[in-house]
């Protein structure tokens, strides 16, 4: 892959594991390219995990409400103290 997976946007991570899953399940693909491959994907699946969690906390800050918290900790709204 000539792409660097630090550049890779979310979808193409998605695509690129999709593309390992099918070499993986390729009878041709040998023993040493298999390793490599799963690897790789596996790689690419704690980068994709990583994103979705900070993408699930970003939603939980916008939907929750002052004084609401998923985890139990109470909120309360900023104030400047002006």
């Amino acid at each position: 892959m000539a792409e660097n997976k630090k550049d890779m946007t979310f979808e193409q991570k998605l695509t690129r594991m999709e593309e390992i899953a099918k070499a993986l399940s390729d009878p041709d693909t040998d023993l040493q390219a298999a390793v490599s491959l799963y690897e790789d994907g596996m790689k690419l699946a704690k980068e994709v995990d990583d994103e979705l969690s900070k993408i699930e906390r970003r939603i939980e800050i916008v939907t929750s409400r002052p004084g609401e918290s998923q985890d139990g900790v109470m909120t309360e709204p900023f104030t400047s103290g002006k």
